[in-house]
């Protein structure tokens, strides 16, 4: 195989003025749908927009000359060759919503200079359009393969990913699948995942509302508790840090607590709000007899490597298990803390879950399953990575380095299949902090990303490809 001809005639290929169109025409059709995951609508599982996506994908796969299957509107194929075996590209054409605080229209491709902004830009309809325009020059230039190649279209990513676990009923998994949802190089392990949810008992009396986070998969930035002015000595006039104090009326004064938003992946980003409102509970407001409950919130949400649930661990692959309080909340008069765990996954959640029962419940704490999802880990030596990561360093030109994250892609819902591309770091950071990346305002994928990307999935499938070949020659 000549790698070089092969990337030659591939960016040639990117360069024509009909591809260009083209490719840039079928990412704003997609973008111009609002494709966010919402309840059944007669045969469209997640509601008419997402059906709208999967719709679009199979026009674009026929109008190219692919075999194309939908999969009950839970997700789409499109598929190059006739070979039974597959290599698999698991891509999602649902988006999370837009939002405010955008300088563009979010459901309209807006190109400017190198950049293309759009809800769905990098995650995951413009990696999608990669995986896609990657198989078409496979298949305009006849390259010979000795597996088929087949482009997942998923419709339930952001939501729970209940696609794939269809589509793994109805299709038999490819034999190995790259997913386009994280960063190059390659992914090789995901940690896994789980949600408990920790009763702290009654409200206190002293205070009216109390509340913090709005999802369990981020440090929450703020959180509040409504407190009865009688009940305490706290003055509008107090200091203290990351709190403010607003007074409602003659009765009530509302606590303010101001963290640093992060990834529940990377809770070393953030500030969790919840630990800072309940230290300042716990300092200014509560009776002894009431700091039971928020004593802990202050230890397990001003810590996020678990060790106040019992739970900590370390590991060479994955660094440390985290653990983040994410979400507070009160309901019929019982405090909930929420937090999301992301432990090694050299086991399941089991054990993990049980040593947070061990730890709180002599506590008084009762502790709850929400979900669990099981996490990843392939040797960096596999064939088939070695064969992405190849593909990674003769497209970039530097080494590239397989990594494993605590972040969560369709690689845990697919089996056989790692997360590779399609966010060049070099390339991010173009609006400024907290705007241009997946889920962000201005959400974009470059010009640079999305030709890099094609080029990288169309040597990776030839890498493959060869390897493949010498296996079933020995």
């Amino acid at each position: 195989m000549n790698k070089e001809k092969i990337l030659k005639d591939a960016a040639e290929y990117l360069e024509r003025a009909d591809i260009k169109e083209h490719l840039e025409e079928d990412l704003a059709a997609l973008i111009s749908i609002p494709s966010i995951a919402s309840k059944r609508e007669g045969i469209y599982t997640f509601g008419s927009q997402c059906a709208n996506a999967i719709d679009k994908a199979i026009e674009l796969g026929s109008v190219y000359g692919f075999k194309t299957e939908n999969h009950d509107y839970y997700c789409a194929s499109i598929i190059y060759g006739s070979k039974p075996e597959e290599v698999g590209i698991a891509t999602h054409l649902d988006v999370v919503p837009a939002g405010n605080g955008w300088s563009y229209e979010p459901y309209r491709l807006t190109i400017e200079g190198d950049k293309y902004i759009g809800r769905g830009a990098l995650d995951d309809k413009g990696p999608f359009i990669c995986g896609l325009y990657a198989m078409r020059f496979l298949k305009e230039s006849e390259k010979k393969l000795p597996f088929s190649v087949r482009l997942i279209a998923g419709s339930d990513e952001e939501v729970g990913s209940s696609d794939l676990e269809y589509f793994s009923k109805v299709r038999t998994p490819p034999l190995f699948s790259f997913t386009p949802d994280a960063e190059f190089p390659v992914c090789i392990g995901e940690k896994g995942i789980l949600q408990v949810n920790i009763m702290l008992g009654k409200l206190p009396d002293i205070i009216a509302e109390l509340g913090g986070g709005s999802v369990s998969n981020a440090v929450p930035d703020y959180a509040y508790a409504v407190i009865w002015d009688e009940k305490t000595d706290v003055s509008t006039t107090d200091e203290y840090r990351g709190i403010k104090l607003e007074r409602l009326d003659a009765k009530r004064i509302k606590i303010h607590a101001s963290g640093k938003g992060a990834h529940a992946a990377k809770p070393e980003q953030g500030i969790n709000a919840i630990g800072v409102l309940a230290n300042y509970l716990n300092e200014k407001v509560l009776p002894d007899s009431d700091k039971k409950p928020f004593v802990f919130l202050s230890q397990a949400c001003g810590e996020y490597f678990g060790r106040t649930l019992g739970i900590d661990r370390v590991s060479e692959a994955f660094q440390y298990l985290t653990c983040i309080g994410g979400r507070l909340c009160v309901s019929d008069g019982i405090m909930i803390q929420n937090f999301n765990i992301r432990y090694i996954p050299d086991t399941t959640y089991k054990p993990v879950f049980e040593k947070i029962k061990k730890t709180l419940t002599p506590q008084g704490f009762a502790v709850q399953l929400v979900m669990s999802s099981e996490g990843y880990l392939i040797p960096a030596s596999d064939d088939r990575v070695m064969a992405l990561t190849n593909a990674c360093e003769e497209v970039l030109g530097y080494e590239c380095r397989p990594y494993t994250m605590g972040g969560g892609t369709y690689a845990r819902w697919l089996a056989n299949t790692v997360a590779f591309g399609a966010t060049l770091q070099s390339e991010r950071g173009k609006f400024g902090e907290g705007r241009g990346d997946a889920h962000q305002r201005d959400e974009y994928i470059s010009s640079a990303e999305l030709k890099k990307t094609i080029l990288i999935y169309i040597l990776s499938i030839m890498n493959l490809s060869e390897s493949y070949k010498k296996k079933l020659n020995q």
